[in-house]
């Protein structure tokens, strides 16, 4: 190898150094939005992929309407658990953060059911396309309604001594943990 292409290795890997260095203080200043998007990817996959599996095999039988409250159970149950745990981080109560979240679902699942019989009249589009559409919408609304209403008060917050000052989350061995929960 020569020179030259010495230097260009080590420019080409310099860039690639200062790109992931940009990647990674990027995603740590938004990880929640990133791996919301992750994880509401894969929710929505799910719910969508339970509510057509149920579509599919009980479209004969049950209306349509019906089949989506069907399916809203086993797709919110799924959607809880991969938020509280993966985006959230949440220790908050169960009993308090599920009804909340599931609220905001039901508030969801009414505008699904007044919103998809309009849009399949005035779109052009098959059931399937028209609920894949009007779920994109739902995303950013559950994101806000989820960060601001049903996680606000779970996450794990740095604890505060009797004296009001923060001690920090991983502060060394000088301070016992007894402290540090006062």
């Amino acid at each position: 190898m020569t020179v030259a292409s010495h230097v260009d290795t080590l420019l080409e890997r310099m860039d690639r150094r200062r790109l992931l260095g940009r990647v990674a203080r990027f995603y740590q200043r938004r990880r929640e939005q990133i791996l919301y998007l992750v994880v509401g990817g894969w929710n929505t996959l799910f719910g969508y992929l339970i509510w057509a599996l149920f579509q599919y095999l009980l479209h004969d039988y049950i209306y349509y309407l019906f089949i989506l409250v069907i399916a809203w159970f086993p797709a919110v149950l799924n959607a809880y658990l991969c938020y509280r745990y993966f985006v959230f981080r949440s220790r908050g109560s169960v009993w308090r953060e599920l009804p909340r979240f599931s609220l905001v679902y039901v508030l969801t699942l009414c505008i699904s059911l007044v919103g998809l019989p309009i849009l399949l009249r005035v779109l052009p589009f098959s059931i399937y396309v028209t609920q894949a559409l009007f779920t994109a919408v739902m995303v950013v609304l559950s994101y806000l309604s989820h960060k601001y209403f049903s996680f606000k008060g779970g996450r794990k917050r740095p604890t505060m001594p009797a004296g009001g000052k923060r001690v920090p989350e991983a502060s060394g061995a000088n301070v016992s943990s007894r402290e540090r929960t006062v």
